[in-house]
């Protein structure tokens, strides 16, 4: 059976997996237990019996966590800010996988300060690291 991945995630998870790749069940086993914070919650509400084998459970985590496989240009990449009443995880979680999809790529210490510059203001006044000034929009 020929699997398509077309994320970081997955390509690396299937590059791990060696020779199992045929084999379904530990395929999603193994996916499983690579799932941490988000995508495992994702997973642990799922209803019993909701998936049925690793083709299944790739697809429907690609389509919660990846909506479409368009590159995210370096604009997109610089224009992701925080929504408000999104956490600080949340944010940063998104802004990284926005970032994966970006085949430009950046440096990590700019993609750093990208993010941060891309905080809402009340939460770098909250860490102590701005002085108060109004939000962004």
């Amino acid at each position: 059976m020929m699997v398509k991945l077309t994320k970081p995630a997955c390509l690396y998870f299937r590059s791990q997996t060696g020779n199992v790749i045929d084999n379904d069940a530990i395929m999603a086993r193994l996916f499983i237990g690579t799932l941490k914070g988000v995508d495992f919650n994702w997973f642990r509400s799922l209803p019993p019996g909701f998936i049925n084998s690793w083709i299944d459970l790739e697809t429907r985590f690609l389509s919660r966590f990846y909506k479409d496989d368009t590159e995210v240009t370096m604009d997109k990449l610089l224009s992701t800010v925080q929504k408000k009443g999104e956490s600080v995880r949340d944010y940063i979680e998104r802004f990284r996988n926005i970032s994966l999809m970006c085949p430009v790529g950046m440096p990590l210490p700019m993609l750093l300060q990208t993010c941060r510059h891309n905080f809402l203001n009340q939460v770098e006044f909250r860490m102590g690291a701005v002085k108060a000034h109004p939000e962004k929009n």
